[in-house]
């Protein structure tokens, strides 16, 4: 390299969405299907043909394709100030994170569930129990994937060993129902977002400049791996 000429930009791995949770999907319904020609033999092409997956196993492909409708939606931004990182490993654990979304308003931790119904918080507590507030999609309740972002901030947080950069857990909602009036923005100290929305947000003005961006995310990257197959 010639002196004074500049040093290679280190490539960001940036993951593929939906991955894993793709790879859960496609053992689990190898495993069933290995199951049924064990045991039915020549029946088991008609056996297989008139039966589905269960819905344990399909949530794990609708969980992908709801990964991968976000990540689409996001790259439509085309912004080098908002860098996606998608399928995250987390160390010592077998768990994910979905997407870490590092712009100039700081670092999103998001969790895509492709979920259809309205969105909507509805006070569950009775007349001696008191208030108890829920998160809603539907008749689904999802208060827990709310409880269930605060590992997934921890872990970032951890892998930016404490700079101080605002790390803010999402909860995005695809191809769910908004009210016609308003409808939750937040729960629990969980952002609720959809796809188009969470655009937005993180197309914000912010104090990280470019350069601070893409430094955050390449320690991220590293710290919390893409997950491969």
């Amino acid at each position: 390299m010639a002196a004074g000429a500049a040093l290679p930009v280190q490539e960001i791995d940036r993951g593929i969405a939906g991955r894993s949770a793709l790879g859960e999907y496609e053992r689990r319904h190898a495993k069933r299907e290995q199951r049924i020609r064990q045991r039915w033999g020549r029946l088991s092409g008609l056996v297989l043909a008139l039966s589905e997956d269960p819905q344990s196993t399909r949530a794990w492909e609708r969980g992908s394709t709801g990964e991968s409708k976000l990540a689409q939606s996001l790259a439509k931004l085309e912004r080098d100030d908002v860098i996606v990182l998608h399928d995250r490993c987390v160390p010592r654990s077998r768990a994910n994170i979905d997407h870490i979304v590092v712009c100039p308003s700081g670092v999103f931790v998001v969790d895509a569930k492709l979920y259809t119904g309205e969105i909507h918080v509805k006070d569950v507590g009775g007349l001696f129990s008191g208030r108890d507030l829920r998160l809603f999609v539907g008749s689904r309740d999802c208060t827990g994937l709310a409880a269930g972002m605060a590992w997934q901030v921890a872990a970032t947080k951890a892998a930016l060993c404490e700079a101080e950069i605002l790390v803010s857990p999402v909860l995005c909602f695809i191809d769910a129902e908004w009210p016609l009036l308003g409808g939750p923005r937040e729960f629990m100290g969980v952002l609720i977002e959809s796809e188009r929305s969470l655009k937005r947000r993180v197309a914000r003005p912010g104090d990280l400049e470019l350069e601070e961006v893409r430094e955050t995310a390449m320690v991220l990257a590293q710290a919390l791996p893409a997950h491969h197959a």
